[in-house]
């Protein structure tokens, strides 16, 4: 059982190692860009910015618990920390968003919308209709204008 955990911890670790390293790309030229602060992107998350962490911490403990080298999970945790947290580009370009490391592509953005705490945009993300909350700034302006109804 202690071997399955592990290989679970290491899929994990792969996984936050991808979404942490898509963090570092770079916006498209000429594109409207804008640094999201560490708490702009902890509120961004919700709930997980809160939940991530703690599962991270609870491993922790039961891995200290059960006598067993702690440093995958502290590496897990720090790695979810910087994925949480790390100040990203946001920005609009000729080809779309680029939001988490993604670029959503104008194809796939239906409409925006202003609500009290940013802009609701609804992409069809690989087959599903998809809501994203973005952050209140001036990309967020320049993407209401270019795909309100």
């Amino acid at each position: 059982m202690d071997d399955l955990l592990q290989y679970a911890k290491v899929i994990l670790l792969i996984v936050l190692l991808y979404d942490v390293i898509i963090l570092f790309r770079k916006p498209e030229p000429d594109s409207k860009i804008i640094i999201l602060d560490f708490w702009k992107e902890i509120e961004r998350k919700g709930i997980n910015g809160l939940l991530i962490p703690s599962t991270m911490i609870f491993i922790i403990s039961l891995d200290y618990a059960q006598g067993l080298d702690i440093y995958l999970s502290l590496t897990l945790l720090i790695l979810s920390l910087i994925y949480l947290g790390y100040p990203r580009p946001f920005a609009l370009g000729k080809t779309g968003i680029l939001l988490d490391g993604k670029t959503i592509v104008n194809d796939r953005i239906l409409k925006a919308n202003k609500t009290s705490r940013g802009t609701m945009i609804s992409i069809e993300w690989y087959g599903w209709l998809m809501e994203k909350e973005l952050p209140d700034c001036e990309v967020t302006d320049s993407i209401v204008e270019k795909f309100t109804d």
